[in-house]
């Protein structure tokens, strides 16, 4: 059983030592209550306020076991916090954080109160890891603490396992509780990641028909260095639709998403683009009408 507890923060600023010392520095004494205040200022206040007491209370499977990837291994985290939570799980090798094909459930935020959280992982390669972590973070998303927990555990290739395996009590127990969670809890954080996700689509979506009337209209009525410098968007968007068609070993989905996603750039660069052009062509109007006067 692994516990971390937060503890308040400790501040120590060495003081000048007897009447010499004091008049050798006299300008440093004069600032250290200001120095001082300003590192009580800095730390972290939510550290100082909150009890947080968190363990590593069991997996499923237990250490030394084996899983065929693609498995989950699951893990029950007990906690007592007096803010919510939310945690974040990983593994790791001799000390390395393992990325390459690993996957893990959405941090989900916890309640405050003395609770039970259920984390899981899985990879889809065969893998072998020698330690969990678990980052304790706060509502913000900001890390407050990490519990570790030597752990060796495998990940096989197996063809005869197929489906779901079966699992411990505990972790049917915490999946219909964390489901219950979801639906009661409002989680700020991921609502405004929700709402900015919808304005970033809503974005992409109304720059496409946008990108193609201004790009069809600059490429038809400029000339010469202007419409060289209204073509520039199609030199990375063209070749990106070629690729899409290929494919290049990705799926069709993520050129879309690039395509998708460069487009508002594009867009961006051509509206630049053609209030420069309207600029220089009143610009050169007004040139043209005092030559004449």
């Amino acid at each position: 059983m692994l516990e971390i507890a937060a503890l308040n923060p400790s501040l120590s600023v060495p003081l000048p030592a007897g009447r010499y010392a004091m008049k050798r520095v006299p300008l440093a004494s004069r600032w250290l209550p200001v120095l001082m205040a300003l590192l009580l200022l800095s730390a972290p206040p939510a550290w100082a306020d909150f009890d947080l007491h968190v363990n590593l209370a069991a997996t499923d499977p237990g250490e030394g076991g084996t899983l065929a990837v693609e498995q989950q291994l699951y893990m029950k985290v007990d906690y007592r916090s007096d803010i919510p939570l939310v945690f974040a799980y990983s593994a790791y090798s001799q000390g390395e954080k393992l990325e390459a094909d690993f996957y893990s459930g959405y941090p989900q935020l916890q309640s405050a109160g003395e609770h039970e959280a259920l984390g899981w992982i899985g990879f889809s390669s065969p893998t072998q890891i020698d330690e969990l972590r678990v980052e304790i973070l706060d509502a913000n998303r900001q890390k407050i603490g990490e519990i570790a927990k030597p752990f060796t555990f495998f990940w096989k290739q197996t063809a005869a396992a197929t489906g779901e395996r079966p699992k411990a009590a505990w972790v049917s127990q915490l999946e219909r509780y964390e489901e219950r969670q979801r639906t009661l809890t409002v989680d700020p954080f991921e609502q405004r990641r929700r709402n900015l996700d919808g304005l970033l689509f809503g974005l992409d979506f109304v720059s496409i028909p946008l990108y193609l009337l201004l790009q069809g209209y600059t490429l038809w009525r400029f000339r010469g260095r202007w419409r060289d410098l209204a073509a520039i968007p199609l030199v990375s968007l063209v070749p990106l639709v070629l690729a899409s068609l290929v494919g290049f070993g990705m799926e069709l989905r993520y050129w879309v998403v690039f395509i998708f996603r460069g487009t508002p750039f594009a867009l961006a660069y051509l509206i630049a683009v053609w209030l420069g052009y309207r600029r220089m062509r009143k610009l050169g109007m007004g040139r043209n009408e005092g030559v004449a006067n």
